[in-house]
């Protein structure tokens, strides 16, 4: 193989590898957690929407036989998630997210009360990015 082969065969190699990196480098990253009335769920992350919903609800599970349904999801990893549970009408948990807490909080007020729950709490809040309490 004469040096300019080998020169041709190097600079190919390098840019699949650099198009590879960037492939991966540009992957989304979802944030997603499915409370429940323990305050035990934990954040989880997966390249998609639908996979990183999934992969909170099988964590709650885990964790607790009182999980929400509907995991809240996110794909800024800046963005906060607020947990909050209600015990009127019945027991229930939801999560809410936003770019910070006041706005995570007034989502998730919003919706309970949009469906008539009452004597709610505010549990917790969750770094979409590190998945700290906090």
């Amino acid at each position: 193989m004469s040096a300019r082969s080998s020169l041709k065969l190097a600079t190919l190699a390098t840019a699949l590898l650099v198009a590879i990196c960037g492939q991966a480098a540009a992957q989304e990253r979802w944030a997603a957690i499915a409370p429940n009335l323990e305050n035990s769920s934990s954040v989880v992350w997966a390249t998609t929407k639908e996979q990183a919903k999934k992969l909170a609800l099988l964590a709650c599970k885990d964790a607790s036989k009182t999980c929400s349904t509907t995991p809240a999801s996110t794909n800024r990893m800046t963005d906060t998630f607020a947990i909050m549970c209600c015990t009127s009408p019945q027991d229930a948990c939801a999560a809410a997210v936003g770019p910070n807490r006041s706005s995570a909080l007034k989502e998730v007020k919003k919706l309970f009360s949009d469906n008539g729950f009452e004597r709610c709490s505010l549990k917790s809040y969750f770094k979409a990015g590190s998945g700290e309490k906090g």
